[in-house]
């Protein structure tokens, strides 16, 4: 609730002209209405404003229609700034009893370098500002900064403490960044941070999973260590980052594979969605086909199906089933003018199809820009310096591809 009594006439005035615009003039004029605002409300009010105003969602319409939604929609921008600056003391909620989950996204790659923290925390500025909420959590256990590209120099706490039992949950170190997402960091300076156990692994994914958010991002490393690969399966969508170089795509396609092995190698886990449907010697034979170096031909998922159609032929359906629901998405990064994007997608997804009987989602391209480099130095997400930049409409396009938002 908004204390109005305690606010002085200059700023009534603004609370009032704030709602005006989030909600209607008539709800402007109704103190009883303005004392009971809460952080809900708000937000609630905000995105549906933001459907209705946001010039990226009508885009069809008119120039001078769409610049007259793009002021409109500014001004319901700081008005949702200034009514949430009032609840800005209170505690962060991460969970709430009995609400279900949003999305999760995991961005990752198999390599160092190419630009998947900058991308994850410029996707996540994105979704919170068309009033989604959205949290953003480093997994780069072994290198974790994710908190330096939202200019956050110092964490209260990260996630070794909710790992080493120091805080009971994740929203004790959660905090709000100055650009929207909430953030969760990480801190690799931790001998060992990013040899996590098992049942660590287990419990900070369970913790994950019952975030309430509209959406959480997780930035993983640049490997394809067992807890990075169980963190990108975790997500419901995932989105591996590469670039045109060939180190990059190969490793990109061996991400994707190891990915997929892994799914399937960890069939009847603890942690899987078909450990009640449990069979050991399907399991044993799959572990085992993993495994196995290929000999005279070539290994691929083909060879397993028909493997298993001869030996548990009642169980084909089920790995049919693992395989079908794998459903990566890739992007390419740093885009120069020697860059053959086409080869490069219609290489992996051409692989991708014949190997591992996956078909891979291309989301796009992001071309290489300086103005990312100076965002860095100077710890501003692109996307809130440049919000009309080249780094924003290709995320958004994006996110228009494979999310409803």
């Amino acid at each position: 609730m908004i204390p109005i009594h305690d606010i002085n006439a200059a700023e009534f005035n603004r609370l009032r002209v704030a709602c005006a615009y989030l909600f209607s003039l008539e709800h402007a004029k109704n103190t009883e209405f303005l004392r009971s605002l809460n952080p809900v409300s708000v937000k609630k009010a905000f995105r549906d404003k933001a459907k209705r105003y946001h010039p990226d969602l009508h885009i069809h319409e008119s120039k001078e229609m769409l610049y007259q939604r793009k002021e409109r929609f500014l001004k319901i921008q700081e008005s949702y700034e200034h009514l949430n600056n009032y609840f800005r003391e209170n505690p962060i909620t991460l969970f709430a009893q009995g609400a279900g989950r949003g999305d999760i996204i995991a961005v990752g790659g198999a390599k160092g370098g190419i630009g998947k923290s900058i991308f994850a925390v410029n996707l996540a500025i994105l979704l919170s500002s068309i009033g989604s909420k959205t949290v953003l959590i480093d997994l780069d256990l072994g290198g974790a900064n994710l908190h330096l590209y939202l200019g956050e120099t110092a964490l209260k706490g990260t996630i070794n403490d909710f790992l080493n039992k120091t805080v009971p949950d994740l929203q004790d170190i959660a905090i709000l960044s100055k650009y929207g997402p909430l953030l969760i960091g990480g801190d690799s300076s931790q001998l060992g941070a990013a040899n996590i156990s098992f049942n660590q692994k287990l419990r900070l994914l369970k913790a994950i999973k019952q975030i309430e958010a509209d959406y959480v991002i997780l930035d993983l490393g640049g490997d394809t260590s067992f807890n990075i690969i169980d963190f990108f399966l975790a997500a419901d969508y995932g989105i591996i980052l590469t670039t045109c170089d060939p180190a990059s795509y190969l490793e990109a396609y061996n991400f994707l594979k190891v990915a997929l092995y892994r799914k399937l190698y960890r069939i009847f886990g603890t942690e899987s969605e078909f450990n009640e449907r449990k069979n050991s010697e399907l399991e044993y034979l799959i572990q085992e086909f993993i495994l196995r170096k290929p000999q005279s031909s070539i290994k691929t998922i083909q060879n397993l199906l028909a493997l298993v159609k001869e030996k548990h032929p009642s169980h084909l359906s089920l790995i049919n089933e693992v395989v079908s629901t794998y459903h990566p998405n890739l992007a390419i990064n740093r885009v120069t003018d020697q860059c053959n994007v086409n080869e490069v997608v219609e290489r992996i997804k051409l692989i991708s199809k014949k190997m591992l009987s996956v078909n891979v989602k291309y989301l796009g391209s992001i071309p290489y820009q300086p103005e990312i480099e100076v965002s860095v130095r100077e710890l501003i997400p692109v996307v809130a310096k440049y919000p009309q930049g080249v780094l924003a409409k290709k995320a958004r396009n994006f996110l228009n591809k494979f999310l409803k938002c």
